[in-house]
């Protein structure tokens, strides 16, 4: 024992250093999960970066998955706009619209016969077209509430939205998953302590040069394993006890996964940032407007637009395209098609406001959320971790023997 006198502040300093490094291998694990954003040393080996902004498209595929079949639909959402309402929002910047892009088109394809008109005529056409327009955005609004899901395509928008901003969707991951982060950077402290009081132990009757680094990979490797088990696992509260030990009653215990246990608090904070920052009203109109779907969407407001040209014109058609000829009137319209769609982006930033209202998004994630079974609810922050997960673990390990080695050849030689 006088061997133990001499050294004894090394022996107790060895669960401190177990604690340290359970504590600095699970954050080397976060870190190494989350960062970095882009591939940083030489590929294909020799570097690192993030596992989830590495597997950004599998990432936001699996989470996106989750959001449109468990949480929200678009077809749902657009049930909630009322065409007439969004044709009311949408009437005074029309209206100022209107004169401009009609004298814009006139002048290019029609500028003698334009010039010639008497002003009366043009404010008489001015005035029947602001007359129509609000009727014309609103039957063109109900057929795109009626065809919405071949228009939009929600989960290409929201995928496309996470695989080019890598940092917000660590951010999904990062704020869902707070405390449980927290959790796993200092039980990995505690777990790593108490595996070094079981390794002082040994240590002090047992001095094998295969022990300290042994130690150290079980440690790194234990920290890591035991933090993701007690954050997942088990899905559902189970109960263990009460038990009789000498004569006294213990529990009953009430266990359940940290992440699952938060469901309530978690499923409020994940409808806050996915409606602030991915289904806010511009980023799912500009999806209509620009997605993939776009030139159904394009179709759809040259055949309304044309149509109620023609309507304009009324018994007056074939002497306008007499005047103009038929070719230049074709013209005019498919030019008033497309002046209407470059101005549609800023005219829609007027029904907004009343989108995000009727749309309620924040609130839709959050009661869904709520309901989902715990197998359901896991999903939502498992795969940060189930990918790649053996490496993080694995990175622990060795991290942990490294240590171990310093132990031995440093601190014991």
């Amino acid at each position: 024992m006088s061997e133990f006198w001499t050294n004894f502040w090394l022996y107790v300093s060895m669960p401190f250093i177990s604690g340290i490094v359970g504590w600095g291998t699970n954050v080397v694990a976060l870190k190494m999960t989350f960062y970095p954003l882009e591939f940083i040393g030489k590929p294909p080996f020799l570097g690192w970066q993030g596992i989830i902004p590495r597997k950004a498209e599998k990432m936001a595929s699996l989470a996106c998955d989750l959001m449109t079949s468990k949480l929200i639909s678009i077809e749902e959402i657009f049930t909630r706009l009322d065409p007439k309402r969004v044709a009311a929002e949408m009437e005074p910047a029309l209206l100022n619209l209107i004169e401009t892009i009609t004298n814009q088109i006139m002048m290019e394809q029609a500028a003698s016969m334009w010039e010639m008109i008497p002003q009366r005529v043009k404010d008489e056409i001015y005035h029947r077209a602001k007359d129509e327009a609000p009727t014309v955005i609103a039957t063109m609004m109900q057929e795109i509430k009626d065809n919405i899901n071949e228009l939009f395509d929600l989960k290409a928008m929201v995928t496309d939205s996470l695989v080019r901003d890598k940092q917000l969707l660590n951010e999904i991951f990062l704020r869902v998953g707070n405390k449980e982060f927290k959790f796993i950077e200092i039980s990995g402290f505690y777990f790593g302590f108490a595996f070094g009081v079981i390794q002082m132990i040994l240590w002090i009757f047992y001095k094998g040069s295969w022990q300290l680094p042994v130690c150290g990979l079980i440690v790194g490797y234990a920290t890591n394993w035991l933090a993701l088990k007690m954050i997942f696992e088990p899905a559902k509260p189970t109960t263990f006890g009460p038990y009789k030990i000498l004569g006294r009653e213990f529990g009953p215990w009430i266990i359940q996964g940290l992440f699952l246990k938060r469901q309530q608090e978690v499923a409020g904070d994940y409808g806050a940032l996915i409606s602030k920052e991915i289904l806010h009203a511009e980023n799912i109109f500009m999806g209509i407007l620009k997605g993939p779907s776009s030139d159904k969407l394009f179709h759809l407001i040259q055949r309304h637009v044309k149509r109620s040209i023609d309507q304009y014109a009324g018994i007056t058609k074939p002497f306008i395209a007499l005047t103009i000829g038929t070719k230049n009137y074709i013209n005019m319209k498919d030019s008033a098609v497309n002046h209407i769609m470059e101005h549609t982006p800023e005219s829609l930033k007027h029904v907004h406001v009343y989108a995000e209202e009727a749309w309620d998004i924040e609130n839709t994630l959050r009661v869904k959320m709520q309901a989902l079974t715990p197998e359901e609810f896991v999903n939502l922050l498992r795969p940060a971790f189930q990918e790649d997960e053996w490496i993080l673990i694995l990175v622990g390990a060795i991290l942990g023997m490294f240590v171990g080695f310093f132990q031995l050849f440093v601190m014991f030689s």
